[in-house]
């Protein structure tokens, strides 16, 4: 279930302070891309709140899934685009942020916190730790059948560090995709579109806090 959890955190890390919102979206827009009817994992409901998601500030997720068999070894590839006027504009790989591939998922919230990517993502990584104790899901792989309910689950995140400022605030479109590393199977597939703005009511403690 890291999958789903890591990849919608990842997309909110790769907002813009600059620039304008085109479109704002009043809830998040998923669909299920995996032409595997028979994948182990099933996703009946994701649900992030407030939409537009507000960076810096609390974002509230819900999650329906269920495993229906152990899984070991997985990767997951993001690939991100932000909406403009005339085209998409890819957004690139930079600290492990935005379309990235993670080669194996049992190591990558680990990672997280002990490399702090970007000076953001070891503490997003301590509350996905966190989020995950919450619903019995183990730190380690493989990942026995399970049931997975999360009824908004509050995650904060962190002001924008300068190295990211380049990218903008606005509408997402985002594939992510992960596959089984031992049976190449893929595993998951979700088609998302979300909007993100700064909220420029937050600082200091109160970002922290709400």
């Amino acid at each position: 279930m890291a999958v789903l959890y890591f990849a919608i955190l990842a997309i909110s890390a790769s907002w813009l302070v600059e620039g304008n919102v085109k479109r704002e979206l009043t809830s998040l827009k998923w669909s299920n891309c995996n032409p595997n009817r028979n994948s182990p994992i099933t996703i009946q409901n994701v649900a992030v709140t407030p939409m537009p998601v507000e960076v810096p500030g609390n974002i509230h997720l819900t999650v329906d899934a269920k495993l229906n068999r152990s899984i070991s070894h997985t990767s997951l590839k993001l690939s991100i685009k932000r909406k403009a006027l005339f085209l998409d504009i890819p957004i690139p790989c930079l600290f492990h942020v935005g379309s990235c591939t993670y080669d194996d998922l049992c190591n990558t919230v680990d990672q997280m916190m002990t490399e702090d990517w970007a000076g953001i993502m070891g503490n997003i990584g301590k509350q996905i730790r966190t989020m995950l104790s919450t619903q019995q899901v183990p730190d380690h792989c493989p990942v026995g059948p399970m049931e997975v309910h999360l009824n908004s689950y509050t995650l904060t995140l962190p002001p924008v560090p300068k190295i990211l400022t380049f990218f903008a605030a606005g509408d997402y479109h985002a594939i992510a995709t992960a596959t089984e590393l031992t049976t190449g199977e893929e595993v998951v597939c979700l088609d998302l579109t979300l909007s993100i703005k700064e909220n420029k009511t937050c600082s200091g403690i109160s970002c922290i806090f709400g």
